[in-house]
């Protein structure tokens, strides 16, 4: 079997087979033996392996976004065929996990310490030069392998990044080029922020890059079957094209960038800082403030590879930015070449002739020579600091320098060390430097570099129609800075390993982001100070943020956050920000430092945070786990265990350090399990047991497809909470019921002893605990860990036991040729409760510790609650029923249960559970599936 795995960059976005289809002879030679058009293009169908899924899900929590893509491919031929996965991710973003699945064998991704010798390994190039294919700011990853005929293949890649704030919006980008159309292809983003969304916004597919590309329907809006669901701090973002949709976006699968822009609601001017489980974040964006002067020197590149398109477009954008200079600006400009150009030999005010003049002196730059960056940067830097100098200014000001080009070093100074060494000693600090490559042939690292080391940002421009306009989005990132100098301090006593705290500049629309970790988790609140500069102002922001149990709100679906109550083994998504950034940190040290010594220490310190996170970056590696591991591995026991959504690597064991292995095997499973009457199945019926009272109830919840019912709620107490997210379908022919509705999905959070998410549908089972499991519903497992175990019994149940003393039983319902009404479901049973506290709510979990009493029963009825006599059974027969103190109608009915296998006698309330309930249904329900707040009862609002 052939394994080829890469990340790097300028690679050809195809997949597929790279076989041919069988040769037929040569036509001129056997007319006789010419196939027709149709089957040809059938032969070289059958040839080519099938994509029947492209799933991406990422979850963005308080900023910091966890993505997982995952892709499935048929091979139809008789023969072994060639397969290729590729995935365009963000150029910030960290690998975590990638696992392939070929037939029954799975091939687990480790991150490992980078050797000199990778063997088979992910490669990754961090040089983001040239490239034909790809994109701005991004990177491709690439996996090729042999597929056997008729057999299946899988890839799951995740990774993790920090959304940035640009002009007042962050941006979480998912590439959607599977490269051919998907039998079923999905885009699901999740977004927590605990402060508020604010202005969200679904953008049109973007990809200008490749031919044939995705370009939507209607590019004023959302991609088409684009849905969106919101409330005050939770978003819901769901893209479901159909093959029919697909088509019409792009024939050839390459539909682009699904992009989602936001912001949040921003209270007090020192930011926003959350906690939890002993990590802080602070982000910091103040508004409102007036903009303090900026000393600006743009040095345009004029040597003769500028000629043409690239030259123009960026004069054009020139032109642009010098209008947008505030009066009081002071600005010059510098062409170079192989010569240096400067237009004035100091910074002048922005007037309308200023601008007018520096307008014609860039119109008349004309394409010439070399490329003599040192000279022009030594210029620049001369420039800016001759002003500062002479000038006597009480108001404080921001110097920068726009440095645009083309190439790389071919005159004067050449050498990348000396050029950064000559620069950083000229800028000392005082000079930020903004760097624009533009095209393919420009030295990005070298560029990226001169940004890094003098408090700048460098920005890649494509050679493409609107290169000004890109020109102008950059500039538009730093043309208003707010503030200078910012210092970020908190108590050295209270806080260690906090990131960066020292800041040059503050640009209107950007955010400032520190993390850290607390000394005391028993911390009752954090000062925090902030200090910087503002025109003529000294600014001095305090606050003290209170610490309490928990401050970070709660988590979503699928949500990859805490899985614990902290510590390395499991992280919340404010542990992972901190290592995000630390790690950065690390890098950038490290890509500046000229001491050889510190240069190894910083690498050594990045690489071992790399690793116990599970971060793929260019000191650790991936490597491949083979299977055929000894008897009663974890990969023996799951086989092709199918990988879902997350950034937590799968099929990694769930038993704890002093667990053996053998937890992770299957076991025998009983065919019939024992359970109480309580439960919710169907469409949905609910049945309550009262057993001191011998009395059932039953109710139904006519809710609406997409709500999720709070079942059980007991989150403060016992720790345990239970919601079901509901489907829908048509009624059968003749109902009474426009709609049916069936829970579609089981969500069970177990908060203690520590914390875990589990997710059951019809299909597959996903724990994410101490690590992510995900168990495929066609198979029988047993894993357990945490004080938890779940067991699946193929094609029929879930049993999921917490403490030994709280169990509940999930039926999975299939139909292999369902009607238009039916859909596969689940159902919801309470198999034990005694681990569950007097405080726990929810529509069935309000019952568990209550009795019920017949108070007005029909005639005749005796001694025997649980069965009218039978001349009234064929006749409903009517009672009152005393739950709560509340009087409630009931009447008489029967009901399947368990499968239709068993047959429940109850009392129904009608109307939705009125009067039997407390409240009525909509108050039960939750705002994501694992919403821990307890419907009018005690809870964390929203919370987990």
């Amino acid at each position: 079997m052939l394994l080829l795995l890469g990340l790097c960059l300028g690679l050809p976005l195809c997949a597929g087979a790279h076989g041919q289809a069988r040769s037929w002879g040569d036509t001129s030679e056997q007319v006789g033996l010419r196939v027709p058009r149709q089957v040809r293009l059938l032969q070289r169908l059958k040839t080519k392996p099938l994509l029947t899924e492209f799933a991406v899900k990422s979850t963005v929590i308080s900023r910091y976004a966890f993505t997982t893509v995952s892709c499935r491919m048929l091979n139809r031929a008789s023969g072994e065929q060639q397969v290729e996965f590729q995935m365009q991710i963000p150029a910030a973003a960290f690998i975590t996990n990638f696992t392939m699945l070929i037939g029954d064998k799975v091939y687990q991704g480790e991150i490992t310490e980078r050797e000199k010798k990778n063997g088979n390994r992910v490669k990754e190039k961090r040089n983001k030069t040239a490239e034909d294919n790809g994109e701005k700011g991004t990177e491709v990853f690439r996996a090729s392998l042999a597929i056997p005929s008729k057999d299946k293949a899988a890839f799951f890649l995740s990774y993790e990044e920090l959304l940035q704030r640009r002009l007042g919006k962050y941006e979480h980008v998912v590439s959607v080029r599977p490269q051919q159309l998907a039998g079923r292809l999905s885009v699901e983003v999740n977004i927590l922020e605990p402060s508020g969304i604010a202005a969200l916004q679904v953008l049109p597919l973007h990809n200008r890059r490749q031919k044939g590309g995705g370009r939507a329907e209607d590019d004023s809006g959302p991609p088409p079957s684009t849905v969106i669901n919101q409330n005050k701090t939770f978003a819901n973002i769901v893209f479901k094209p159909s093959v029919v949709q697909q088509a019409k976006i792009a024939q050839n699968g390459i539909l682009g960038d699904f992009i989602i822009r936001y912001d949040v609601n921003r209270g007090k001017t020192i930011g926003d800082i959350q906690v939890l489980n002993g990590y802080f974040v602070h982000y910091f964006a103040p508004k409102d403030l007036p903009p303090l002067p900026k000393n600006v020197v743009f040095v345009l590149d004029s040597s003769a590879s500028m000629v043409g398109t690239k030259l123009r477009q960026t004069k054009d954008a020139l032109f642009t930015i010098l209008h947008d200079l505030r009066p009081q600006d002071r600005f010059s400009i510098i062409g170079f070449s192989n010569r240096i150009k400067v237009w004035k030999d100091h910074l002048i005010p922005v007037t309308p002739d200023n601008i007018r003049d520096g307008k014609v002196y860039i119109h008349h730059m004309s394409p010439s020579g070399g490329t003599d960056i040192n000279g022009a940067l030594q210029r620049a830097i001369a420039l800016l600091g001759d002003y500062v100098a002479r000038e006597d200014m009480e108001a404080r000001s921001v110097s920068l320098v726009v440095f645009l080009t083309d190439g790389k070093p071919t005159v004067g100074e050449t050498h990348t060390l000396t050029i950064l060494n000559n620069t950083r000693a000229a800028a000392r600090g005082r000079v930020c430097i903004f760097t624009v490559g533009i095209g393919d042939d420009v030295d990005f690292r070298l560029l990226e570099k001169l940004s890094l080391e003098n408090c700048g940002l460098t920005r890649r421009v494509r050679e493409e129609e609107d290169a000004g306009a890109q020109l102008i989005g950059f500039y538009d990132e730093i043309r208003t800075p707010l503030l200078s100098d910012i210092r970020v301090d908190y108590p050295a006593s209270a806080v260690e390993q906090a990131t960066k705290t020292l800041f040059p500049n503050y640009f209107n629309g950007s955010e400032i982001v520190v993390a850290g970790k607390l000394v005391d988790r028993q911390l009752d609140q954090l000062h925090v100070e902030v200090t910087a500069s503002n025109s003529k102002k000294f600014v001095i922001l305090k606050t003290d943020v209170p610490v309490g149990p928990q401050a970070a709100g709660g988590h979503p679906a699928g949500s990859p956050g805490p899985r614990g109550d902290g510590g390395a083994e499991d992280p919340n998504p404010l542990e992972r920000l901190w290592s995000y950034l630390t790690v950065k940190e690390l890098l950038s040290s490290w890509l500046q430092s000229n001491d050889g010594r510190e240069k190894e220490q910083l690498r050594q310190r990045a690489q071992a945070l790399a690793v116990s996170r599970r971060f793929l970056m260019p000191f650790t590696a991936m490597r491949l786990r083979r299977p055929g591991l000894p008897s009663g591995s974890l990969e023996e026991a799951h086989g092709g265990v199918l990988a879902a959504a997350g950034p937590q690597p799968v099929l990694q064991s769930l038993r704890g350090a002093g667990t053996p292995p053998e937890s992770a095997l299957e076991k025998p499973y009983e065919p019939r399990i024992k359970i109480s009457k309580t439960s919710v199945d169907g469409d949905p019926h609910f049945v309550v047991d009262f057993p001191a009272s011998k009395l059932t109830v039953c109710f139904n919840i006519d809710g609406q497809p997409g709500d999720i019912l709070r079942l059980v709620s007991d989150h403060l107490d016992s720790g345990v909470t239970v919601n079901g997210e509901l489907i829908g379908a048509p009624a059968p022919p003749n109902g009474h019921k426009k709609q049916r509705t069936y829970f579609g999905t089981i969500t069970i959070l177990v908060n203690k002893p520590e914390r875990s998410y589990l997710e059951v549908t019809p299909h597959r089972v996903i724990l994410d605990g101490g690590d992510r499991l995900v168990l495929p519903c066609n198979r029988s497992a047993v894993v357990g860990n945490r004080g938890l175990e779940v067991s699946v019994s193929a094609n029929a149940n879930v049993t999921v036991t917490i403490q030994g003393s709280v169990a509940f039983v999930i039926l999975i319902h299939l139909y292999k040729k369902p009607a238009p009404f039916q859909r596969n479901h689940l159902g919801f049973y309470i198999s034990g409760s005694g681990g569950l506290s007097g405080n726990c709510h929810g529509l069935l979990g309000q019952f568990l510790n209550q009795e019920a009493e017949l108070t007005e029963e029909p005639g005749g009825l005796g001694g025997n609650r649980t069965r009218p006599p039978p001349s009234q059974a064929a006749e409903p027969s009517e009672a009152v029923l005393e739950v709560k103190g509340r009087r409630v109608p009931v009447v008489w009915k029967q009901r399947r249960i368990y499968n239709g296998e068993e047959q429940v006698d109850c009392w129904f309330a009608r109307n939705s559970a009125a009067k039997l309930i407390d409240g009525e249904y909509r108050d039960y329900l939750a705002s994501h599936p694992f919403d821990t707040e307890m419907a009018l009862g005690r809870g964390a609002p929203g919370g987990l």
